[in-house]
């Protein structure tokens, strides 16, 4: 039996019903040499029963007694024996060839150390979508994440395990932007890219955008931002950081992005009309994340023109 080449890392909490469309998106790829560690992060639903009953080689079932994301990452990392790394969301669909069309990107770009690829959203049923286009270079992917944009999908990467060394795992204490943070940390001597087509599709539920939790995220992604534009920006600590203006800034950003958050919800599960509203209302608190997104969704459009 030749060596398998890729390890998915897939958390699971209370994963079930959308589990099973998850699974069958990764058992359905293009490219096959992989092997899945299904990390249980303490489910109380029919997620380990679901898992055990399919009895399939690919899929090592893991059990932790507790819900602690951050410790089943880590411990998908430190297990993962094979060439490349993936990751992947129990909620979420892996497009049929995101595995192939990853690991040829990886073997022609050798600089490249950790590529994502574009997505959509879609909501619980899957009838309705929302694109989600994002930087493709690496100087690009990095600066957005410093001004506090959204530049890569966690779970859509690839990776090539070399990377991944003692300074290269989640740190709890950033949760729930762990992703967010590592990525900054070891941003400086690794490279990384997206792949410009939809191959990775995240699901919008109800839990998704919860205020209070989605309020504590940005705050954290806010200041993790902070940390670490002193590092690539050479920006100074000055006062002006915390400045009654800046905060209120801050504090205008966050409301945006919640009311957006919420609007993406009623636009893919509930009501079109008031999710375009909500869009409206955020769009008001901050035009500038409008312009940006509309510069990205015209770039887009150009070069899907000219192919």
């Amino acid at each position: 039996m030749k060596d398998i080449s890729l390890t998915v890392i897939l958390p699971i909490y209370n994963g079930m019903p959308y589990l099973v469309e998850a699974i069958n998106s990764l058992l359905n790829q293009t490219y096959q040499d992989f092997i899945i560690y299904a990390i249980d992060n303490g489910s109380t639903d029919g997620t380990r029963e679901f898992l055990l009953e399919l009895n399939n080689d690919k899929i090592k079932y893991i059990r932790l007694e507790e819900n602690n994301l951050v410790k089943a990452l880590n411990m998908g990392l430190e297990i993962a024996t094979t060439p490349f790394v993936a990751r992947m969301d129990a909620d979420d669909i892996s497009f049929p060839t995101r595995f192939k069309k990853q690991m040829e990107f990886l073997a022609k770009k050798k600089e490249i150390d950790l590529v994502g690829t574009f997505g959509q959203y879609t909501g619980i049923d899957r009838e309705r979508h929302f694109k989600i286009n994002l930087p493709i270079y690496h100087d690009d992917i990095m600066f957005a994440m410093l001004k506090k944009r959204y530049a890569i999908i966690h779970p859509s990467i690839m990776f090539r395990r070399e990377i991944i060394l003692p300074d290269s795992r989640y740190k709890k204490e950033y949760f729930p932007c762990e992703d967010f943070e590592l990525f900054l940390r070891i941003g400086d001597r690794i490279k990384l890219a997206n792949i410009p087509e939809r191959l990775y599709s995240l699901r919008i539920r109800d839990e998704s955008v919860m205020q209070d939790q989605l309020k504590k995220s940005l705050e954290i992604y806010y200041s993790v931002a902070k940390l670490y534009s002193y590092k690539y920006m050479k920006e100074n600590k000055t006062d002006k950081d915390t400045s009654f203006q800046t905060r209120s800034l801050q504090k205008q950003d966050i409301l945006s992005l919640i009311i957006y958050r919420k609007g993406l919800n009623y636009y893919l599960n509930k009501n079109l009309l008031v999710g375009l509203f909500y869009f409206f209302i955020s769009s008001l608190l901050n035009p500038f994340r409008l312009i940006n997104a509309l510069k990205r969704r015209f770039i887009q459009f150009t070069n899907d023109n000219l192919r």
